[in-house]
């Protein structure tokens, strides 16, 4: 009777064993066939090394032998120092250097592909040589210039650049958000040499100013004498056209006044009676008598002694 109780104990505890294993088993499949996906990602769903799909972010049941590789959908930041041996060169050879900074993305419709021809996500750079790219970019619009060209006309170079590394860019897999082109230098022979221009170009400048003031000067000292010469002209001008005038108007009034007094003349003689002409006689007498008069009667002399 206890041997067949023991045999039943140990068929429970075997029982219970097997079930602990089952669970243990089927708790560790479950965690093997469900994968998460972070935010802002995208998985590529491969079981033995058979792509099975795209897995969106959040977690989800893959199956047993399944890996799910996730590429980053997020913004990407790419800095490019072209410097020292890195740097580009102009038209002669001379070196162009310059810092560029590119923001862009995986394109998320096409990680499928991406995965199947270039590899995992951080390898997508180094495979699809996107610094050589942005630096190629660059330096075929440089060789196209002289350093002083580049100097004179950056923001022109500048979008030539920009153009050239979008057209290169991988967009079957990336897309590009911005392109900045900073920092362009030069090598320090032409530095010193504009730096030497840029003297001279000031040194021409103060120069020129220097003449302007003086030319300023010049030109108003010359117009105030003009001013004085055209014054004293307008002067002399105005005082001989008053003394014409003046001459003029003097001439016309003795000329009216003789013609006044001729007419006046003229009525005065028109009026004269004998009685004015008595007494103009009487008015020019002095008083004296004369020792003779002439008698009307006698048509002759007549002695008439006054006292």
């Amino acid at each position: 009777m206890k041997k067949k109780n023991k045999i039943g104990s140990n068929t429970i505890a075997g029982i219970a064993i097997l079930f602990g294993i089952t669970l243990f088993i089927a708790i560790v499949v479950a965690m093997v066939g469900f994968d998460t996906v972070e935010a802002s990602h995208k998985g590529v769903k491969v079981r033995l090394g058979e792509i099975t799909g795209i897995m969106n972010p959040g977690l989800q049941w893959t199956g047993l032998f399944t890996t799910v590789h996730q590429y980053d959908l997020r913004t990407r930041k790419m800095s490019v120092n072209m410097m020292g041996a890195e740097g580009a060169v102009d038209k002669d050879g001379q070196s162009i250097y310059a810092t560029i900074e590119i923001n862009y993305k995986l394109n998320g419709e096409n990680v499928e592909n991406a995965y199947a021809k270039i590899g995992l996500d951080n390898s997508l750079s180094d495979t699809l040589r996107l610094e050589g790219i942005v630096k190629e970019g660059f330096k075929t619009v440089t060789s196209h210039y002289s350093s002083l060209e580049i100097f004179q006309k950056r923001q022109e170079v500048k979008d030539k650049a920009i153009e050239q590394i979008q057209s290169r860019f991988p967009q079957e897999y990336f897309s590009i958000e911005n392109v900045i082109i900073s920092n362009i230098d030069f090598n320090p022979d032409f530095k010193a040499a504009i730096e030497q221009k840029k003297v001279a170009e000031e040194m021409a400048k103060a120069k020129e100013q220097e003449v302007s003031v003086y030319k300023f000067e010049a030109d108003k000292q010359i117009e105030t004498a003009r001013g004085e010469s055209e014054s004293k002209k307008l002067q002399a001008e105005a005082e001989a056209y008053q003394k014409k005038v003046l001459a003029e108007s003097r001439a016309f009034e003795i000329t009216e006044v003789a013609k006044a007094e001729a007419v006046a003349l003229e009525l005065k003689a028109k009026e004269l009676t004998p009685l004015m002409i008595q007494n103009n006689y009487i008015d020019a007498w002095d008083g004296t008598l004369p020792k003779y008069m002439l008698s009307s009667d006698l048509n002759m002399l007549m002695q008439m002694p006054m006292e």
